[in-house]
């Protein structure tokens, strides 16, 4: 009679179990290809450039790749939710800052979703699309995903660690696109220097409103920040803040200070405890 009701209690508990997947834990502190996508010598080069880039930001940037999201706990979740949800189980990135990035991969459900921690003003979803767009995609849709995730992960670093890291409110802008325009500059060049000579003066003097400038009183200053020492969690850092007037040359350069990285507490599997709110970009190809 036991026997009976056991096997009933299993049969009738099996579906819930089955639904109820568990997260995978992580299989490294900055890489998990559960779908062994990435040879042996890729996953050493992005090993080794995901190791850099956190010692030279102190920003924790965890990639994780897999075959499908139901392989893993997923099923029927959508990207956003299930980045999120592993993002704060892990607990990516620093638990004071939290400034941590997941960038989760799924190929054959062709699929990504760049993740940022809580401590991103909703401005870096911008620049995480940008990512996915310029850097992802195009080679993903030519099944190259090798070139692909090493070209992201660079990018990852360069328009979004970095500059968050060296205390920018936004993301850099991204380069302006001069051959799309190109037709116009053409047809209308003459027209535009036309109207150049003639309002000139007019022109010149709104331009030197639009800032302040200490010195000549000119509105046209702008800031630029270059860390000269990273943080680590054995030091703080610090960089040279540049404030430059175009109208009249005053150049200004004092130094900042960047706060020592804190060391994580070692939870949620050894990372950092950082927590995401949802923020990020997806992409699909």
């Amino acid at each position: 009679m036991l026997r009976v009701l056991f096997l009933a209690l299993c049969l009738f508990l099996a579906p819930g179990l089955a639904a109820a997947q568990p997260y995978p834990d992580p299989l490294g502190d900055t890489l998990s290809d559960y779908a062994g996508l990435l040879p042996p010598e890729a996953q050493l080069r992005l090993s080794e450039t995901l190791a850099k880039g956190r010692a030279e930001t102190g920003v924790h940037v965890v990639l994780v790749i897999m075959n499908r999201l139901a392989d893993h706990g997923g099923a029927g979740a959508r990207i956003e939710d299930y980045a999120k949800a592993l993002f704060n189980r892990w607990g990516v990135g620093d638990a004071a800052r939290d400034d941590g990035i997941l960038i989760l991969i799924a190929r054959d459900d062709r699929e990504m979703r760049i993740a940022l921690g809580a401590g991103y003003e909703v401005i870096w979803d911008n620049a995480a699309q940008r990512v996915i767009d310029r850097s992802f995609l195009p080679a993903f849709r030519n099944d190259d995903y090798v070139g692909g995730i090493e070209a992201g992960v660079a990018a990852t670093f360069d328009l979004i660690a970095r500059p968050f890291a060296a205390g920018a409110e936004t993301p850099p802008a991204p380069p302006f696109d001069w051959q799309a325009i190109t037709p116009f500059l053409i047809f209308g060049g003459a027209i535009l220097g036309f109207i150049a000579l003639v309002a000139r003066a007019v022109i010149g003097d709104a331009l030197v409103r639009l800032r302040a400038c200490p010195s000549c009183g000119a509105r046209s200053l702008s800031r630029r920040r270059d860390v000269t020492l990273a943080a680590s969690t054995a030091r703080a850092g610090h960089g040279i803040l540049h404030t430059r007037c175009a109208a009249c040359g005053y150049d200004r350069s004092e130094p900042y200070s960047i706060a020592k990285i804190s060391r994580g507490s070692g939870s949620s599997g050894g990372f950092g405890g950082g927590s995401s709110s949802g923020g990020g970009a997806t992409g699909r190809w």
